[in-house]
């Protein structure tokens, strides 16, 4: 029992994490419909961000992650007006084929600015355990899981209780309809892309303390997002979550009790069942249809 629950908390920490990519990802794809593989690096440097500000200029960390997170909503700010406004009304082949070179352009740049070698960024609480009665837990797990709630749900109510959200709402189901009815889709993009950006930089700064930082180090983290966001249902945000969450646990869980060498397979077999099971994902984004 205490394995069980020590693999469950350790699953739900990766869920998490999942969960914002998954989320990230899924606010371009349904502001935009633009898949962007170049998340991976925003995921990236946000975890970059976050060694430079915290451990080579030596910021608090508090400070260290806001400014981490400011540096890829900048970051999200300029592929908008750079990259994807250009792109707009393309193929979506090109689209896709864009950001694969850009996200290959921008590992590089990685591999310039701060060399090849991993670095580490530490946590906000060290890195010993405390004992919750039976189980370990690291207090880096639990502040994830804490964050991943608080900014989930006032995400949640910020799109279904507020103008702004509402907006979101309107221009991701039907551009065209939204700027006849006066809403200024383009700042609503803008927006949508600088959110998924924040997010990339939340997720990179909690998961570095998890493993060590490389220029590859987002492109699993996309991977696994991209399934959680296939799984949870293509375009739908509470789909992402509870993907992510999903993905994490049977992940963990797998590795736990059938093989760690089978980790990697685990997600991507999950896309292939849900596929053949439910094609358009656990919980599609419903839309009423057009006539």
């Amino acid at each position: 029992m205490e394995t069980f629950l020590q693999v469950l908390l350790s699953g739900a920490t990766m869920g998490c994490i999942y969960a914002f990519v998954a989320l990230g990802f899924t606010l371009t794809i349904a502001a935009a419909g633009v898949v962007n593989f170049a998340y991976s690096e925003w995921v990236t440097f946000g975890s970059y961000f976050g060694v430079t500000f915290a451990v080579i200029l030596g910021w608090p960390l508090w400070l260290a992650l806001g400014a981490s997170i400011a540096g890829c909503i900048a970051i999200g700010w300029l592929f908008q007006l750079f990259v994807f406004t250009p792109l707009e009304g393309r193929h979506f082949l090109t689209s896709v084929s864009a950001t694969i070179g850009i996200a290959l352009a921008m590992q590089a740049l990685v591999t310039l600015l701060w060399g090849p070698y991993p670095l580490t960024l530490p946590t906000f609480f060290g890195s010993s355990a405390v004992q919750i009665g039976t189980i370990s837990v690291f207090p880096h797990n639990l502040l994830i899981i804490a964050l991943a709630v608080l900014i989930i749900g006032g995400l949640q109510l910020a799109l279904t209780r507020t103008s702004i959200g509402l907006r979101l709402q309107a221009t991701a189901q039907d551009p065209m309809a939204a700027r006849l009815m006066g809403i200024p889709v383009r700042r609503m993009r803008t927006l949508a892309y600088c959110l998924s950006a924040g997010i990339a930089g939340l997720s990179g700064f909690l998961v570095a303390p998890l493993f060590v930082v490389t220029n590859t180090m987002g492109f699993g983290l996309m991977l696994k997002g991209f399934a959680a966001t296939i799984v949870g249902g293509w375009g739908s945000l509470k789909g992402a979550v509870y993907g992510g969450l999903l993905v994490g646990l049977i992940e963990a869980l797998g590795a736990a009790y059938i093989s760690s060498e089978y980790k990697e397979l685990i997600a991507f077999a999950m896309i292939i069942v849900v596929l053949l099971v439910r094609p358009r994902g656990l919980f599609p984004e419903r839309i009423a249809e057009k006539l």
